[in-house]
């Protein structure tokens, strides 16, 4: 017969061991936590700051995300759940997403919030709740164009999201979505002023943006008569880029440098009627004027509809988008998404807990990466996004020549075993 202690030896070592695991799990969930910080988490309460929209340490940013479409279609809503969060944030790198609450149409069969508060209230709670628990913002968009006609309901809607979300960081309030082009700015003013005023009883200091006449092209008239006495109000700035071209970006330029923080809550590729004119040159051309210019832009839309701005392919609804059944233009926005997400994670060069380092930095020829663990390929982006040089390398420290990049700022992507991580650095 053994003896008896030896029986409680084991029995102790054996626990101990569960613990030791147990601790190590611990470890490894907590240092995986560390390395994997939300746009929310890195970014904070979103702030004006002059004339730009800024993360809430006052650094100078270019957020980009996408919009759904109008909540009271029945050709847009079955977008609206967690689903179609969760992958936009985690496919399409999207740092916002936008709700488009329907107020009214008399195309919608009373399907809109005037009409039916409750389940659309019940549609848009579905996206505000799972975009908070990915971490990333969502604007809340009184998606109408005449929002005056309801200022009374859309102060009591405002006022129920900032008590319900207001303590969020994630939550951003568009209270107009597009005054017509007969809407005066005195008319969407003195709308504002009682709306602004519902949000601040409940929350004051989260984002709020104001519509400007035209569809969101007259930020000039906004910015000759803006609304005072908010220190965190922006202004909305509406294009599609085969419509709206140098001339509007001239007037967002000038209308910043009269002083006001503009904000793109929704831009399409294509003619302002969402239906051809797909334009991916000229749509370059201002996502590159934005992320110059620190303008936060959000693109139009996530839909199904048969309209050349929609993402998905016409009828394929949550499926198409999780399945990558995309349009051309969801296929450009999409590629752009990830590539200006790279340009945004440069925190920690780290993969799965290992430190990486540049060789050198600046570089001049030959870039090097100091690893312990072995890479599978690199990839770098210009500042606009743009992936400029990528090679294969399976293998560790590697080293490659970049001689032909031009002098400047890049991105480096370095990826091993599914896992990513960049950072920035310097070409002479």
């Amino acid at each position: 017969m053994k003896p008896k202690f030896t029986l409680l030896g084991k029995n102790f070592f054996e626990k101990q061991n569960l613990k030791l695991i147990g601790i190590l799990l611990f470890t490894l969930v907590t240092n995986q936590t560390i390395y994997s910080q939300t746009v929310v988490e890195r970014y904070g309460k979103l702030q004006v700051n002059g004339s730009h929209v800024t993360a809430e340490n006052g650094e100078k940013i270019s957020l980009a995300g996408m919009s759904l479409f109008w909540s009271n279609a029945g050709d847009g809503g079955d977008f609206y759940n967690s689903q179609t969060v969760n992958h936009l944030a985690d496919d399409w790198k999207s740092s916002i997403v936008r709700i488009a609450l329907g107020v009214k149409e008399t195309w919608d069969g009373g399907n809109g919030y005037i009409d039916s508060p409750q389940a659309q209230k019940t549609k848009i709670k579905a996206v505000i709740d799972a975009a908070i628990a990915k971490g990333v913002y969502v604007i809340i968009d009184w998606h109408t164009h005449a929002a005056e006609s309801y200022e009374t309901e859309a102060a009591a809607f405002f006022g129920e999201m900032a008590e319900l979300y207001g303590d969020k960081d994630n939550v951003i309030y568009e209270i107009y979505n597009e005054p017509l082009d007969t809407t005066p700015w005195n008319t969407v003013k003195n709308y504002a002023t009682p709306v602004i005023q519902a949000i601040r009883a409940k929350d004051p200091d989260n984002l709020i943006i104001v519509g400007t006449p035209t569809w969101c092209q007259d930020v000039d008239k906004a910015a000759a008569n803006p609304i005072t006495g908010d220190p965190n109000l922006a202004y909305t700035l509406h294009f599609y880029a085969d419509s709206h071209k140098e001339f509007l970006r001239d007037r967002a330029i000038a209308a910043m440098n009269s002083g006001i923080a503009l904000f793109v809550t929704e831009w399409g590729t294509t003619h302002f009627s969402g239906n051809g004119g797909y334009n991916p040159q000229e749509s370059q051309t201002w996502m590159d004027f934005m992320i110059t210019n620190n303008i936060s832009y959000v693109n139009w839309t996530v839909a199904h509809k048969n309209e050349d701005s929609c993402v998905v392919s016409p009828g394929m609804d949550v499926q198409g988008l999780i399945n990558g059944n995309l349009t051309t233009s969801g296929i450009f926005i999409r590629n752009h998404l990830i590539s200006r997400a790279e340009t945004l994670s440069v925190d920690n060069f780290t993969i799965n807990n290992v430190k990486l380092s540049l060789d050198q930095n600046p570089v001049k020829d030959i870039l090097s990466v100091n690893s312990s663990i072995v890479i599978d390929d690199l990839t770098v982006f210009d500042m606009n996004g743009r992936s400029v040089f990528y090679e294969d390398i399976n293998q560790d420290n590697p080293q490659v020549n970049i001689g032909n990049l031009q002098s400047g700022n890049y991105i480096l992507k370095v990826s091993s075993n599914n896992v990513s991580t960049t950072t920035k650095f310097v070409k002479l």
